[in-house]
């Protein structure tokens, strides 16, 4: 079959910009691939890259188990909470588990024991984000706690930035000074990786990386950027290319209205093509009347409504024809300007590019 829309993912540029963040942060890197890596082939992509990596970081354990699954051996740490059930299938599997309460801190301590394994786990400390983590005041007791527990190897220690790419960095401070009070109450255990640091701290708050072991880096492997204006800080190359087909293309008169909602009337005649990518493709209705794709280098505008399978574009004085294909996202920070007039984060955008329907094609693996 012919493919109607489509996302082109180049594996080698991933690699080239994960190297290029190592050696600009100096430090070791963990490779955020929740979310089936945004949407864009969570195996495909650490099996590609997991030779320039330290480990994986996921957010569930069905994403932890279909790494191993898919033959990845690093570390992997699942950054978000866990069932009671799923314990001693991450234990067997060596899977790195996130720990911050009590009864979990019990389950998992008497799971590893029965098992003869070790539970390596990393201590969540909630230093303002509101989401998971014990206390920051009562992190270095709980801490000594999991330390305590024969069954459990406490590898890490980590919290999450709440607004690490805002201009005002003020709250970000308050939680890496709250974070660094925890490490300091603990100097001298043996607790190998401290970590806090994600896409935006290391381009807007880089000492929270300088003193840390290791990076969690997830959007920027793909050149995508958190604010735009971060570019300037690192420049990275997009890896990840949008594209879809020209199915139909008409002239229309001036006065005709077009898709639902009659959102849109051409004021004169105009050559109209019906491009086969809609909002089940991952392409937001927000952007209706309020974006562009490329062909040949110029831009065709959105017009009328984003529909779920289809969106029109006027391609009046080009040369597109049924079959012909059109940029949807490119290396011009589409993604990233998407994400503005959608009032959301370029992260949203790229995760819904991830539907099924908009295949993935791997280059330079």
């Amino acid at each position: 079959m012919e493919k109607r829309a489509w996302m082109e993912v180049d594996l080698g540029i991933i690699k080239a910009n994960i190297k290029k963040i190592k050696k600009y942060t100096g430090r070791k890197f963990m490779a955020c691939v929740k979310g089936d890596c945004y949407g864009m082939g969570m195996c495909r992509i650490s099996g590609s890259i997991e030779s320039v990596v330290d480990c994986f970081g996921v957010a569930t354990t069905s994403e932890a188990v279909s790494l191993r699954d898919s033959g990845i051996k690093k570390p992997v740490l699942i950054m978000g909470p866990i069932l009671p059930g799923d314990v001693e299938t991450l234990v067997m599997n060596q899977i790195r588990i996130t720990l911050f309460d009590e009864r979990m801190l019990k389950v998992i301590g008497d799971v590893a024991r029965r098992r003869g394994k070790k539970a390596f786990v990393h201590i969540k400390v909630d230093t303002g984000l509101g989401r998971i983590g014990v206390n920051a005041g009562k992190a270095p007791a709980f801490i000594q706690k999991a330390m305590n527990n024969e069954g459990i190897a406490v590898e890490g220690v980590f919290t999450h930035f709440a607004t690490a790419g805002w201009k005002d960095k003020t709250y970000a401070r308050k939680q890496l000074q709250r974070f660094n009070a925890v490490l300091s109450s603990i100097a001298g255990r043996n607790i190998p990786i401290r970590h806090i640091a994600n896409s935006p701290a290391i381009l807007n708050l880089p000492e929270a990386h300088m003193k840390s072991d290791m990076t969690r880096i997830g959007l920027l492997i793909f050149g995508v950027y958190p604010e735009v204006t971060f570019y300037r800080k690192l420049p990275l190359e997009c890896a990840v290319k949008g594209f879809c087909r020209a199915i139909y293309v008409k002239k229309v008169p001036g006065g005709t209205s077009l898709s639902y909602g009659l959102t849109y009337t051409a004021p004169k005649t105009a050559a109209i093509a019906t491009t086969g990518i809609g909002y089940a493709d991952g392409l937001s209705r927000l952007l209706s009347n309020n974006f562009h794709f490329i062909r040949g280098g110029r831009k065709a505008r959105i017009v009328g409504n984003i529909c779920m399978d289809q969106t029109l574009v006027n391609v009046t004085g080009m040369s597109v024809k049924a079959g012909d294909i059109m940029q949807v996202t490119g290396d011009d920070f589409e993604i990233e300007q998407m994400a503005k007039i959608c009032k959301t984060v370029p992260q949203e955008i790229l995760c819904g590019f991830g539907s099924p329907r908009m295949e993935k094609v791997y280059k330079n693996a």
